[in-house]
């Protein structure tokens, strides 16, 4: 059977309160008026490699519990890690980390992605769930004078040696909600070069607070 396959099986059957002896391990993270939950941590060997994953499973939150393990089983990869970072009366905030193989120096490398999800809707956040319509090019032009002034930039000087396409900016949509702002990451080689590491550009609320929807999980963050 694939790594994938297996992986498949192991999440569903850990989801439905299968028995894998020491392969799983349970541990509460009981929050008060925010969804209860505990951590599955699995190990498995496949040939040469071992699959190892932990994520939370969420009591009587079936929708949420799917798109986890939805995006676990959409990955090739070998080593995820899911994590709650936040979790308040609107918001339940999830860190993957994905540990693969690659052909640099040190054969791995590791990407992070976060899964922002509306806890009374049961339904993922996007950015166009909390930013006006057409916010994208408004958005862009701010988050692009945060980023060259992170670089020491000038706001015209070219992205000669980073890895926007075209040499023009463009932000991403892997996107943190803070108590204080938008935390966006740019992963391994999306911004600069492999070598360089992931690169995080915060966009305070405050900068912003003309492409705020009203009346969204983040409003409480920013009235």
């Amino acid at each position: 059977m694939r790594l994938r396959g297996i992986l498949f099986v192991i999440i569903a059957c850990s989801l439905a309160s299968c028995q894998w002896g020491t392969s799983t391990e349970d541990k509460p993270e009981i929050t008060t008026d925010t969804l209860q939950f505990v951590y599955k941590h699995i190990k498995q060997k496949e040939a040469d490699r071992q699959l190892d994953i932990s994520y939370p499973v969420f009591k009587n939150q079936n929708t949420l519990n799917d798109s986890l393990t939805g995006y676990l089983h959409g990955q090739k990869d070998h080593n995820l890690h899911a994590s709650v970072l936040r979790q308040d009366s609107s918001l339940t905030i999830i860190e993957i980390n994905e540990i693969f193989a690659d052909s640099g120096k040190s054969g791995k490398t590791q990407a992070t992605h976060f899964l922002n999800w509306n806890t009374k809707k049961s339904k993922p956040i996007k950015l166009n769930d909390i930013l006006i319509d057409q916010y994208t090019d408004q958005l862009n032009k701010i988050a692009e004078a945060i980023f060259r002034k992170n670089e020491n930039l000038s706001a015209d000087a070219p992205l000669n040696g980073y890895s926007f396409k075209g040499g023009q900016f463009v932000l991403n949509d892997n996107f943190l909600i803070t108590p204080i702002g938008l935390k966006f990451l740019y992963n391994n080689g999306e911004a600069k070069p492999e070598s360089y590491g992931p690169v995080a550009l915060f966009i305070p609320y405050s900068q912003i607070l003309n492409l705020l929807r009203p009346n969204t999980v983040i409003t409480q963050y920013h009235k």
